[in-house]
């Protein structure tokens, strides 16, 4: 072999040395060859992590991936959309398209596939029931039965037992009602508030809807309305009395088995059964209002948020929301809220996100519109999606709008739901029945 040719294999070699070295180092930091425009491009990747079931098919544009719980799926060309898909065998699918950035992997961590048909157990049978509650501990049925008759049904024994709720004035009951949200429950269980309506009193024309609160410790009952019109009122001095007659549109649990939160003509007030006191809290011209520790969420007329730290007083004005509302709900965690106008749910985060898809205090999207009526909503255990009913049909919407929004629905009828976040129960009024859903929903 002459020198001269050699030379040029030597020349080659390293031309090739040169050239694969290039090749793995681009390869190393993350860079791909695109062969629709013929030059390197940084890869980018996504991460799919479902929260449940376990055991799930993670799919990119139809392609298997190897991980049934998680997935990192690499080396994706940049400026692209992949389509993911999570299945399993008897849950309805989650599907959504991502666009992936250079050098970025995009997040998902937040799926939950639902379960395809509701696999029920009859809880209570009746034939009459009209609305009911579920303790936060699971052992009470608060039962509303032919719209006037209240009972309590105890779970928490070998057998089940039932109190029905009787009154001393011996009046008639017209219709009896109870909170939402479960919120008529107070936070250990021990008691339930409830409103009653009752023919007109003397000259009255109207029916007197009067509020009590039922202790699960002695079976006994408080009449609220008595106690605050005949007793907590006439402590209440000047220059600030307290409205005289007790007609709150909305009451619920605050703290502990003994602090209300009322709404009586759009102020809210923190009503205190044990020590018979009452305090105006300063918040008025409220349509609707929730609590998580101590903070209250107002939805001020017409729809204005404002978020209040009861501890210290201190009120925010959160903004507008993004359409005229007419319910807020916090979030299990006091993240986010939601909010409601009986067609359409959306949601503000109350805190920046440090997971994708990132959301900044204040920022607000509307998650959901429908053309039904949505009666009830709550918020699933990890948040990060909302169950409601819409025209007595069960929904679950997740709140990441990214891509494909995904929406879980059933076909059955049904007229009321009550859900335990911490336990991931959930519980359905069917005609004349109570169920309960069965496995983690």
């Amino acid at each position: 072999m002459t020198r001269k040719t050699r030379r040029i294999l030597f020349s080659i070699a390293v031309i090739a040395f040169l050239a694969i070295g290039f090749v793995v180092l681009m390869y190393a930091q993350g860079y791909r060859w695109d062969f629709q425009n013929n030059k390197f491009v940084l890869a980018g990747a996504i991460y799919i992590e479902p929260i449940g079931p376990k055991e799930t098919d993670i799919s990119v544009n139809n392609k298997s991936t190897d991980n049934k719980s998680a997935s990192l799926i690499k080396n994706l060309l940049p400026m692209r959309k992949y389509d993911v898909k999570v299945t399993k065998a008897d849950y309805q699918p989650w599907e959504k398209e991502f666009e992936v950035t250079p050098g970025i992997v995009v997040n998902a961590e937040n799926i939950i596939l639902f379960p395809e048909t509701l696999k029920t157990q009859i809880i209570l049978p009746d034939p009459v029931l009209n609305d009911f509650s579920i303790s936060p501990n699971q052992k009470f049925i608060a039962v509303v039965s032919g719209n006037s008759k209240l009972s309590i049904k105890n779970y928490s024994g070998d057998t089940a037992s039932s109190t029905p709720i009787n009154f001393a004035d011996k009046k008639k009951t017209l219709s009896v009602g109870i909170p939402k949200n479960n919120s008529g429950w107070s936070p250990n269980s021990k008691k339930f508030i409830f409103w009653r309506e009752t023919p007109p009193a003397g000259r009255q024309r109207a029916s007197v809807i009067s509020w009590y609160a039922w202790d699960s410790e002695n079976s006994s009952l408080t009449d609220l309305t008595g106690l605050y019109e005949r007793r907590i009122v006439l402590k209440q001095a000047s220059p600030a009395p307290m409205p005289t007659k007790f007609a709150p549109t909305k009451a619920m649990w605050f703290g502990n088995d003994n602090n209300l939160l009322v709404l009586i003509n759009g102020n809210i007030l923190e009503m205190d059964i044990k020590n018979e006191s009452v305090k105006d809290l300063g918040l008025s011209e409220i349509m609707d209002f929730d609590s998580f520790e101590n903070k209250i969420i107002t939805l001020k007329s017409p729809d204005i948020l404002m978020l209040m730290e009861s501890a210290v007083q201190n009120i925010s004005a959160l903004g507008q929301a993004k359409f005229p509302a007419q319910k807020v709900l916090f979030s299990n965690d006091g993240n986010k809220i939601a909010y409601s106008n009986g067609s359409a749910i959306g949601v503000m985060w109350l805190k920046d996100t440090d997971k994708q898809p990132f959301k900044k205090t204040g920022e607000q999207e509307t998650i959901y519109q429908g053309t039904g009526y949505i009666s009830e909503i709550y918020w699933h255990k990890y948040n990060e999606h909302i169950i409601f009913l819409e025209n007595q049909k069960l929904n679950a919407v997740e709140i990441d709008k990214r891509g494909k929004m995904n929406i879980a629905s059933w076909p059955e009828a049904i007229s009321a739901i009550s859900y335990i976040p911490k336990d991931q129960k959930l519980f359905v009024l069917e005609p004349g029945l109570i169920k309960s859903v069965d496995g983690e929903f």
